[in-house]
């Protein structure tokens, strides 16, 4: 039994497919089949359930990949132990929580470009819970995540504090709604269930017998923020999160009493980090310097949004 076959097991399930397993490892079709069909005969069981599209594990078969990425997990672990002070390269495989990609995707990614020439960086986009569990699995290498009030980051993973952002409601620039059920009939534009600002706002409306108005729908943050720019609806974000995005200088960010919320930002990374250690370190660096930036002090916020609009109004007041 060779590592090859236990990689490229598991690179069939994940992609249930021979051909697009096939794809990512740049192997043809027939190796991926010859390198599983002798992985079989050693464990004397079958895998996969051939009949099925997309192709399924059997119950062998799923139980031979919890194994499989154990396995797979150790010798990489086993391989970086003596290769803390070789240069990174190769794949580093990186996850972001959806509402982060706008902060993480500029300089921050720029960045470890920059220095780490000799790496090649695959993004993955999904919630933090799912990131958390496929750091743990061990397919990605680490994961920006972003976990509200009460949620703590996983106790058995390396993790970093980046930071720690209020959520605003956001409007547009010519927008003076300042009543949370007013806000309510014109609507809002927000990511999909699942969402922990979408469940803030639901316990915000709970009180008033409503339930959130959803006009537009959409996981890009770009995208949202463009919607609320143009006046199509509300939305929810962390300002300093969003101030990449160039529309995100038109929004308005209101103030409802009845509406508090925070969140914070994680780096998360497997357990044994060997010599992509200094990959982390550097994107640390560069995440905190992103939000940094992107956050203007209180004064000077209301002070620039006066001076812009002298007509508008905090929805406190």
């Amino acid at each position: 039994m060779k590592l090859n076959e236990i990689r490229t097991f598991i690179a069939v399930a994940d992609a249930q497919s021979v051909q697009e397993a096939g794809n990512r490892l740049g192997l043809t079709q027939s190796a991926v089949s010859r390198l599983i069909q002798r992985l079989e005969a050693e464990l004397g069981v079958v895998l996969f359930d051939r009949q099925t599209k997309p192709l399924a594990l059997t119950r062998d078969g799923e139980l031979a990949l919890a194994h499989a990425r154990r396995i797979l997990a150790a010798a990489s672990d086993f391989a970086d132990a003596f290769a803390g002070s070789a240069e990174p390269r190769g794949l580093l495989r990186l996850g972001m929580a959806h509402v982060l990609t706008a902060l993480a995707t500029g300089r921050p990614l720029d960045e470890l470009r920059a220095g780490f020439p000799g790496l090649t960086l695959r993004l993955h986009s999904d919630w933090s819970n799912p990131l958390i569990e496929q750091v743990r699995a061990g397919t990605l290498d680490g994961a920006v995540i972003l976990l509200c009030e009460g949620q703590m980051p996983p106790d058995d993973l390396p993790v970093r504090r980046i930071g720690t952002e209020p959520v605003n409601i956001i409007a547009s620039p010519n927008d003076a709604s300042s009543d949370l059920a007013a806000m309510n009939r014109r609507g809002w534009v927000l990511q999909p269930n699942g969402c922990r600002y979408r469940e803030a706002l639901q316990q915000a409306l709970a009180p008033l017998g409503l339930q959130p108005n959803v006009t537009v729908e959409a996981y890009d943050q770009s995208l949202l923020v463009s919607l609320v720019t143009r006046g199509v609806g509300f939305g929810l974000a962390p300002m300093g999160l969003i101030a990449p995005i160039p529309d995100a200088t038109a929004v308005r960010p209101l103030d409802l009493p009845n509406f508090r919320m925070s969140v914070t930002i994680w780096l998360i990374q497997s357990r044994t980090a060997g010599r992509i250690a200094s990959v982390f370190d550097r994107l640390e660096e560069a995440l905190r310097r992103e939000l940094a930036a992107g956050r203007l002090p209180e004064c000077t916020a209301a002070k620039h949004a006066m001076d812009e609009h002298p007509f508008l109004h905090s929805a406190a007041e």
